[in-house]
C-alpha cells in the first residue's frame, strides 16, 4: 500500500523530519538519512562492547587469513605481530586431550606457548 499526498498526510523522516512519500511503512526520506540514523544508534553503544567486538573481529580476520592459506598452524610470534589477542574468544576453552581448544565464532583451534595449531572451521 502506498501513501499519496492527496489521500492522507505524509509521514516524516525519523532523521531529518522532512515529509515522506511512497510506501506506507517507509521511515526515512533517503539512504543518507537512514545511514545517519543507524550510525548514531551505533555510536551510542557501550564503548567496552565496541572495543571487544572490534578485537574479536580482528582475531576472526587473522584466523580466516591463516585458514585461507590452507595451513592449520601458525607460530605465536607471527600471531602477535598480526595483532591477535589470544584472551579474546567467543567460547570458554575446553580441555581436549593435552591441550585447550578455543573458539572464535566458527573457528576452532588449539593454542600452546609457541604456536596456534589444529585450526579448523566448524
Amino acid at each position: 500500500m502506498y501513501r499519496y499526498a492527496e489521500e492522507e498526510q505524509a509521514a516524516h523522516c525519523l532523521e531529518c523530519g522532512e515529509p515522506i512519500y511512497g510506501r506506507a511503512d517507509k521511515k526515512f526520506c533517503d539512504c543518507n538519512c537512514r545511514n545517519r540514523w543507524h550510525s548514531r544508534l551505533r555510536s551510542d553503544q557501550n564503548p567496552r562492547l565496541k572495543t571487544t567486538l572490534s578485537i574479536l573481529t580482528r582475531n576472526y580476520g587473522i584466523l580466516e587469513s591463516i585458514y585461507d592459506m590452507h595451513t592449520a598452524s601458525c607460530p605465536a610470534e607471527v600471531l602477535e605481530r598480526m595483532g591477535f589477542r589470544q584472551e579474546y574468544v567467543t567460547h570458554s576453552p575446553i580441555k581436549k586431550g593435552k591441550h585447550l581448544e578455543y573458539r572464535c565464532f566458527d573457528f576452532v583451534y588449539n593454542l600452546s606457548q609457541t604456536k596456534l595449531f589444529n585450526l579448523r572451521r566448524v
